[in-house]
Formats: C-alpha cells, sequence, structure tokens
C-alpha cells in the first residue's frame, strides 16, 4: 500500500500482483513521503491506477505520472491502451489529455492511441556492485547475424520518450548495411543528471566497464569497438568524455548542446591527458543559446559562460588534439525539436561519413 503523509491511500496492491516488470508505478514524493502515484501494466496495456493527494493537486503531477505511464505503455509495443471507466481516475481529467470513449468496443472503458510510430523497447535493470550504479537500460537489437555497431543513448527517456525519436534511430539502423543496437540508458532524477553527466569518472566507469560488456554478451553481432555514444546538454558533455577516457569502445560521439561551460576552464588539460584524440566529433549549438551567469535547479550548477561559448571552446580543443571534428550551429534554442532535427545527419557523419 502507498500512503501519503495524511494517511491516505493513494494505492493498494492488488490480490493478482504480477512478477516484477509486468506491473510498474511512478511516485512522486515531497520530503521523501509519497503525494502521487500512477500504475501501468504492459501486459494489458492499461493503466490501473493515478491518484494525487489532495494537497498537492494543480500542481501537474498527475499529469507528468500519466505521462510517464502512458509512454511506458507505448514504448512496450501498444498502439492503444486503456482504463476502466470505474478505476476511480477522474474521466474528465484524462479526457483533457487526449483520452477518449469512443466506439461501442470500449464501453466502460476510456482509451488513448498514440499519435507516434508504433515503438517496441526491451527492458533491462542492471546494477554494478563496484560503481554502487544501477540504471534502467531500453534496448532495440541489431541483427544477430552480422556484426554491427552500438549507439548508446545517454538521457534514453528524453530521446525515445520526449523528442520521439526512436523511429528515427530505428530508421537509420535499418538503412545501415550492417545495422544497428540501439541502447538507451535511463537516468533517475533532475539531481542524478547533475551528478552523474559532470564528467563523473564512477559513472563512466559503470557505462564503459559494466554497460558495455554487459551488451556484449547479451547482444548477438554486436562489434567489439568502434560505437557511438550519443547524448544532449549535461548528457552531451558526458558523451564527450565518455568518448575519450574510452577509445577502444567509442568511435564516434553526438552532442547535442553540450553543456561544456561546466568544464570550459579545465577541459583542455583533461583532453592534453588523453592526447592524441582518436575518433569523430559531432558538437552541435544553437544561435540563441547565448545565455550566461545561470543557476541550474535543482542543484544550482552555475554556468558562468554561453553554451556555445563552451561547445565552441570544446571543438576547438578536441579538434587541435588530433579529433576529426564537425561543428554545427543550428538556428533555434536549446529545445528538442532543434535537436531531432539534425540527428539523421549527425548518425550518419559520424558512422557511415562515406555515405
Amino acid at each position: 500500500m502507498v500512503t501519503s503523509r495524511h494517511g491516505m491511500e493513494l494505492f493498494r496492491e492488488p490480490e493478482d500482483w504480477q512478477p516484477a516488470g509486468i506491473r510498474t508505478g511512478w511516485v512522486a514524493c515531497s520530503d521523501d513521503v509519497p503525494v502521487a502515484v500512477s500504475l501501468a501494466c504492459r501486459e494489458s496495456g492499461e493503466l490501473l491506477a493515478l491518484a494525487v493527494d489532495p494537497e498537492f493537486r494543480g500542481q501537474r503531477l498527475g499529469r507528468e505520472l500519466l505521462r510517464q505511464a502512458e509512454a511506458w505503455l507505448f514504448s512496450h509495443g501498444w498502439e492503444t491502451i486503456s482504463l476502466a471507466v470505474d478505476s476511480g481516475v477522474p474521466a474528465d481529467f484524462l479526457l483533457r489529455q487526449g483520452w477518449s470513449a469512443e466506439g461501442p468496443a470500449h464501453e466502460g472503458r476510456l482509451i488513448k492511441k498514440s499519435d507516434k510510430p508504433k515503438l517496441l523497447l526491451e527492458e533491462h535493470w542492471l546494477e554494478d556492485p563496484a560503481t554502487g550504479y544501477g540504471r534502467l537500460i531500453r534496448l532495440s537489437r541489431g541483427p544477430a547475424d552480422r556484426t554491427h555497431p552500438l549507439c548508446l543513448i545517454l538521457d534514453g527517456e528524453t530521446y525515445w520518450r520526449d523528442m520521439a525519436t526512436g523511429p528515427v534511430f530505428r530508421s537509420i539502423a535499418d538503412s545501415m548495411p550492417t545495422g544497428m543496437t540501439l541502447a538507451y540508458i535511463g537516468h533517475v532524477s533532475a539531481a542524478d543528471r547533475h551528478r552523474d553527466f559532470t564528467a563523473n569518472v564512477e559513472y563512466a566507469r559503470f557505462l564503459g566497464e559494466r554497460v558495455i560488456p554487459w551488451l556484449q554478451q547479451e547482444v548477438a553481432g554486436l562489434a567489439d569497438g568502434g560505437h557511438l555514444v550519443v547524448g544532449l546538454s549535461l548528457s552531451g558533455l558526458m558523451a564527450v568524455h565518455l568518448a575519450l577516457r574510452y577509445p577502444q569502445l567509442f568511435g564516434a560521439c553526438i552532442s547535442q548542446s553540450g553543456s561544456h561551460w561546466w568544464d570550459a576552464e579545465d577541459f583542455e588539460s583533461v583532453v592534453e591527458r588523453l592526447e592524441p584524440v582518436r575518433g569523430r566529433f559531432w558538437l552541435s549549438v544553437g544561435t540563441k543559446e547565448t545565455a550566461t551567469d545561470l543557476r541550474h535547479p535543482p542543484t544550482g550548477l552555475h554556468q558562468k559562460i554561453s553554451q556555445i561559448d563552451g561547445v565552441k571552446n570544446a571543438v576547438r580543443v578536441l579538434g587541435e588534439a588530433g579529433g576529426v571534428v564537425n561543428f554545427h550551429e543550428f538556428e533555434g534554442g536549446h529545445t528538442g525539436e532543434c535537436w531531432r532535427d539534425e540527428l539523421k545527419e549527425a548518425v550518419r557523419w559520424c558512422l557511415m561519413p562515406e555515405a
């Protein structure tokens, strides 16, 4: 049972509880106390529960937890998901979020149809006692009968869920003679992003020395090296550092609006210790990413210089150290739409330079 700080029952486990992974829930907390919860079942394609403590209504918690549950169900291949009308979730709320009660086949149920191409991802939870990390990996396998590269995608939920890039990556992989495996690495929270992606050596070890070896054992046909790592904003910064630290694994890197303002003062010394730099680096940034002296919640990371200046400095340093660098300055700002638009060109430049 999940209860709020006032003893309100937000959710009670059903008697026929399924094995772990069949049903998954999301919880929002305030001071480590649950204040909202959602639950879904991937086996039936159903939203099972959605509840918010009355004190915390109006803060978009229900909307966010609903979005999480919907995306999870759609990522398991469902094109239409449903909810029983008598579930206790207010029907008017769901109708405002794009749900409907259309058609005689759905009497007594509300439904929602995906407005995106069908997506099907495997889910694997991977832990590493050496670093203390555990992360959810969503996997789309390449061909088992051909040796093929990996595309390791940091900020996985942002790419497959928020930016809907799953079909984009899949179409690129399918167009490659070798094919390609896609691995979306999940993040836990905004605070964890700040900790993990700011060139965290332990997180890099988790990816390079635990995740990659596990994938090479798990995925038939996966190559030993020549892989691609992709990230955006802070995870774009981490993607560059990961490619520098593990050149035997990663032959290319895509850093979209990478937060190189964070390491602007010592990036050059980091690269000097790792010279000569090998591999291909696609670094991009938007023309509107000019803000300076910002504090980024929730940890207050201080951005002294602009995104553009940070990325341009990284481009210069990597190029001078021997890296093959493509700098793409796109029209726009720090947005998913801009990053999505350049993905096909970026991946092709990294992995198929002759195309």
